[in-house]
């Protein structure tokens, strides 16, 4: 069962209680106006099944800032990482070959609206907006390596929830769709003309479990998460460059500080 499916029937299943529990938070308290800032590490793994794969590890923090607007809520989000990548694949003419520690940069701006709603002992929230996800890969370190830059423009939508455990301990379930609008690639190769390719269909999907602790000092939470994306063949330029199907990977865990 996947993790929206298991926030609905949490959702669905609280409804039956009308005393919750004290240390519940209400979903005002939960979309207020506050920070966010969360560090990050995650594995990834961009992979064009039969082609090629790139693997390595990130390092980053994610950053956002919640705001009520009448019953529902604005949220501004942004999140960077860096990582050292090892490339395994083939040359155009089909010789396998393999690279080490191509830097991979990810950046992902989210701009989104949201509506809380209680149901039982659950606090949940619906959200849905307008995202861009940018990754520029530099292998230009090797001597056949080139850099390509991928940007994906994106509509997400969401749920999240959670539940009071006491003792100020919280838990919480995610999920998230994410609906491709476009993916531009843009790939610089040898000398000439940068390569631009369009990608569609695609979509993504995220989802994550939280554990959250709150007292008057602090606010802090660990939020192992998964994302995942897959995007059809691209377009091919007048030169005949194309970008093969793709799927991407990325795991890893937050450590969430809110104030």
């Amino acid at each position: 069962m996947g993790t929206l499916q298991i926030l609905v029937v949490c959702a669905l299943l609280g409804m039956g209680g009308d005393n919750p529990s004290e240390d519940s938070v209400s979903a005002e308290v939960l979309t207020g106006p506050r920070w966010q800032v969360a560090p990050e590490i995650s594995w990834f793994r961009y992979e064009e099944p039969g082609v090629m794969r790139d693997e390595g590890v990130f390092y980053g923090v994610a950053a956002s800032y919640t705001r009520p607007r009448q019953k529902g809520f604005f949220r501004a989000e942004a999140a960077f990482s860096v990582g050292l990548v090892d490339y395994e694949g083939a040359l155009q003419d089909g010789t396998p070959y393999a690279m080490e520690d191509s830097v991979d940069i990810l950046l992902n701006l989210r701009l989104l609206g949201g509506y809380p709603w209680r149901a039982g002992s659950w606090d949940n929230q619906f959200y849905a907006g307008f995202g861009y996800r940018f990754l520029s890969d530099d292998s230009t370190s090797d001597p056949v390596g080139y850099e390509r830059m991928s940007n994906y423009f994106y509509v997400p939508l969401g749920v999240k929830g959670h539940h009071a455990l006491g003792d100020g301990w919280r838990f919480g379930l995610g999920g998230e769709f994410d609906l491709l609008l476009l993916g531009v690639q843009i790939s610089y190769i040898g000398e000439s003309q940068p390569q631009v390719n369009a990608q569609w269909p695609g979509f993504g999907g995220r989802a994550s479990v939280e554990l959250r602790h709150t007292d008057k000092k602090f606010d802090l939470a660990f939020a192992p998460f998964i994302q995942y994306w897959w995007i059809d063949e691209s377009s091919t330029s007048s030169e005949g460059w194309y970008e093969p199907r793709n799927n991407t990977v990325q795991y890893g865990l937050d450590l969430i500080w809110r104030f």
